[in-house]
């Protein structure tokens, strides 16, 4: 977010470790001291000596942390004795028990293919870091986005355990049920057609998230702050689905037009293994090695007018480019094609891009409490230094709107 005013943290390097930005005061009381430096503190690793050994040995759990979500997203074992397998990003998995055991195998194996290959183009991204972008990888920013997500993933058990919310979904579903189905579609059309409609879901979920402060500030904003974008340094979101860019109004409008427009897509035939395909090439979204190799390649290039490649969503995620609607541009998930339509998109160059947020004195958070607690403490202060009347437009207002006190702490 685009906010030249605000004062930034500018921690210096310790010897221990960790960064600490300022000293709390003399005077403070000791737990009061302690939970200042926690959240002053950065993580840094010197290359030499015991804190080289130190950084190693938390960088290996980083990586088994990094790779949890992948096991719980595409979740290859299970796969094996899957009764189902996603075909397309945001289309309803398929069952496989309705297809003939041979065909469904295949699926299966292609769906196994898939979270095998997220796994390497993250290693490559740790591996070419440095020939694709001349810097060194961010190894303490691997092991803060891990352990991140790690807290994310533990909370997300206990919001997807909640009674209440499940109970208000169950009550959606009831109500949908009296929808009435205008249009019953089945096979390749069926699948194109769920394809779009869950794209156009998420398109307009994702760019309200871009242009609310509620959703952008609460939620999103964790997937975009880090300045060092790879595959292995990328933060998911809180685990609150509305505050999701997969949730919010896409919770709404996905199941709605799902029922509105039936799609059976079983006997898509062939058209299930192209757009599983499909799926695979763009699911590593944040790569900077598979950005590379789609600059240097035509072919990969003309897949933009269809599918948002990793070099479409890399620049959805650059601080160069500031979209005419909120924060960023390139909205869509799989396809570019409403982005094209409806004016937010912008065509990637050959370099990566300069990630991270708009904001140059942005905090790089490389701190796990005040990664996921600064959006919200900031909303706090500036609730608690405003009139009751600025409380509207800070809460739900644009990204870019500054309440009339605004507080003295970065993004």
């Amino acid at each position: 977010m685009k906010d030249t005013k605000l004062a930034a943290a500018a921690p210096g390097l310790g010897s221990m470790g960790i960064a600490v930005n300022t000293t709390p005061r003399d005077g403070a009381h000791p737990l009061r001291r302690i939970a200042a430096v926690l959240w002053r503190s950065d993580l840094r690793f010197a290359r030499s000596g015991w804190q080289r050994v130190a950084l190693a040995l938390a960088a290996l759990g980083a990586l088994v942390l990094w790779l949890l979500p992948q096991a719980v997203v595409n979740d290859p074992l299970s796969l094996l004795h899957a009764q189902s397998v996603r075909i397309f990003y945001m289309v309803d998995d398929l069952q496989l028990s309705q297809l003939p055991s041979s065909f469904a195998g295949l699926l299966v194996a292609i769906a196994i293919g898939r979270a095998i290959f997220v796994i390497i183009v993250g290693l490559l991204d740790l591996l070419l870091y440095r020939r694709v972008t001349g810097r060194a990888f961010d190894w303490e920013s691997m092991i803060n986005v891990s352990l991140v997500n790690g807290f994310l993933m533990l909370s997300g058990v206990f919001v997807l355990a909640n009674d209440g919310l499940r109970s208000l979904l169950a009550h959606y579903d009831r109500l949908l049920a009296s929808v009435p189905t205008l249009v019953d579609l089945n096979g390749a059309l069926a699948l194109v057609v769920a394809a779009l409609i869950g794209d156009f879901c998420f398109y307009w979920s994702h760019r309200l998230c871009h242009s609310n402060r509620f959703l952008w500030n609460l939620g999103h904003i964790h997937h975009h702050r880090n300045r060092n974008l790879t595959q292995l340094t990328c933060a998911i979101e809180p685990p609150l689905m509305l505050l999701q860019a997969a949730g919010g109004i896409s919770l709404l409008m996905l199941p709605l037009l799902s029922k509105l427009f039936t799609t059976d897509i079983h006997s898509a035939g062939l058209a299930l293994i192209v757009m599983m395909l499909a799926d695979t090439w763009t699911d590593p979204s944040h790569s900077t090695a598979m950005y590379a190799l789609e600059s240097k390649s035509r072919l990969l290039k003309s897949l933009r007018r269809v599918l948002v490649t990793v070099g479409v969503h890399f620049v959805h995620h650059s601080r160069e480019v500031e979209g005419r609607y909120g924060t960023g541009c390139n909205f869509g998930a799989r396809l570019s094609i409403w982005d094209r339509l409806f004016g937010t998109y912008a065509e990637p160059g050959d370099a990566i891009p300069e990630t991270g947020l708009f904001d140059p004195k942005a905090d790089l958070c490389v701190n796990p409490l005040r990664y996921l607690l600064l959006p919200y403490a900031r909303m706090g202060l500036e609730l608690r230094g405003n009139a009751w009347r600025d409380w509207p437009r800070i809460l739900f207002g644009r990204v870019d709107y500054e309440p009339p006190n605004p507080v003295r702490m970065s993004h």
